[in-house]
């Protein structure tokens, strides 16, 4: 099969991660990729150098859209508004479109590809059009126990932006210190381009750091370096405001690391309360410190919740068997728009 991706951007996010993937996995099966980006290459708000590396080994950049249209499928990222879909319109018939938010359905909208594809349930619902769900898998690491003598207490992952919730993290992280007297915390990714939101979060770590909290920061990382640092916290906390499914949670889980989330969106698929991870109550930082010392404080819970997690990962978001569902549907796109 010939398939082609038409992607506005490859920064360091969860959906644009996702696709990158997928078209590696569509390629080892022998499929012939091409994909058109939208974004400057070297832009790096908007493309990010390590996947763009990535997609590059194993698929054909053409320069314009209308060149994908020799594929017999196009995947669109989800993030097409009517302008970025005038050269498909005529072909929405071989187009597959994944909606990843609330804030990818109205990008997408008003008119949208025949064959559509939600995230997660909670985006289903708010599509209002017929989807099918297929969860967003990755290459789960290979691991098979619990590791004992992590060396932070938590975690947030996800670039720094305010939807993230990174504020609402620093301020349970400076409860915990206050309860518990010492703390060592993680935040993974960051932001390449910098504003009063980003600067503000720069602010509290450093605050938070004169009062003698432990606050190492990783800034940028490629995407196969983040179940390294996940593996050496014994929690992530999820602050989202909201998540169409909330891929770092589901990468935490495949490190047996137990999360703590707010209930929102596609997260409530993931953590599930009391067998992956707990749910606190949303956006309130007293509950997440009461959760946070709970589980840090139960070796034997945290390492049950670990290990359901581990499972329930291996089960459900395995990158073989989100393809093998992608793969089906383009079969039938292929098949059903030579007729």
């Amino acid at each position: 099969m010939r398939i082609g991706f038409s992607l506005l951007d490859l920064a360091m996010g969860g959906a644009q991660t996702f696709l990158v993937q997928l078209a590696k996995e569509m390629s080892l099966r022998g499929h012939d990729v091409s994909y058109c980006l939208h974004s400057h290459r070297i832009d790096p708000s908007h493309v990010a150098p390590s996947l763009l590396a990535e997609l590059d080994a194993v698929a054909v950049s053409v320069s314009q859209p209308k060149k994908l249209l020799k594929n017999e499928v196009i995947q669109l990222d989800g993030y097409h508004n009517l302008r970025r879909k005038i050269p498909y319109l005529t072909h929405l018939n071989r187009c597959v479109e994944t909606y990843h938010s609330v804030y990818s359905i109205r990008r997408s909208g008003p008119i949208y590809a025949r064959y559509r594809v939600s995230i997660s349930k909670a985006v289903q619902v708010a599509l209002h059009h017929p989807s099918q769900v297929i969860y967003p898998g990755s290459v789960l690491p290979e691991m098979d126990h619990f590791a004992l003598g992590k060396e932070f207490d938590v975690a947030i992952l996800g670039r720094i932006h305010p939807v993230k919730g990174h504020l609402l993290f620093l301020q349970v992280c400076e409860r915990l210190y206050q309860q518990r007297g010492q703390l060592r915390a993680l935040m993974i990714g960051g932001h390449p381009k910098s504003g009063p939101y980003q600067e503000n979060v720069d602010a509290q770590v450093q605050r938070l750091r004169r009062m003698g909290i432990q606050i190492h920061t990783t800034g940028d990382i490629p995407a196969d370096e983040v179940f390294t640092w996940l593996e050496r916290s014994r929690l992530l906390l999820v602050t989202s405001e909201s998540e169409g499914l909330g891929r770092m949670a589901m990468e935490a889980l495949a490190c047996y690391v137990p999360v703590i989330s707010n209930p929102v969106g596609g997260l409530r698929e993931i953590v599930i309360d009391g067998q992956t991870g707990l749910l606190a109550e949303r956006d309130n930082p007293v509950s997440f410190a009461q959760l946070t010392n709970h589980l840090l404080g139960d070796e034997s819970l945290r390492q049950c919740l670990g290990k359901q997690g581990r499972k329930y990962a291996q089960e459900n978001f395995s990158l073989q068997a989100v393809a093998n569902q992608y793969e089906n549907l383009y079969q039938k796109v292929a098949q059903e728009s030579r007729r």
